[in-house]
């Protein structure tokens, strides 16, 4: 998986490609605990790991790369 990309479906939602490819998603969430604070879960199709929490924007792409890499039931 070469190329990460993503398309906003709405203002909490975006879909992650991955060589053009719907690989999963990522959603905007409030944090309950800390009010004003938002999170971001980075879920992938068919992973058995589960989301992926993510506190700091910035690493949203990092996070999507790092799982797609290490994805156990895709073929690297």
């Amino acid at each position: 998986m070469d190329t990460v990309t993503f398309k906003r479906i709405t203002p909490h939602e975006s879909r992650i490609y991955a060589d053009g490819e719907h690989v999963g998603d990522v959603y905007r969430q409030a944090d309950i605990l800390t009010p004003g604070r938002v999170f971001y879960v980075v879920h992938l199709v068919e992973d058995p790991r589960g989301p992926q929490r993510v506190h700091d924007r910035s690493r949203i792409r990092e996070v999507a790369r790092r799982r797609l890499a290490s994805h156990p039931l895709w073929p690297q």
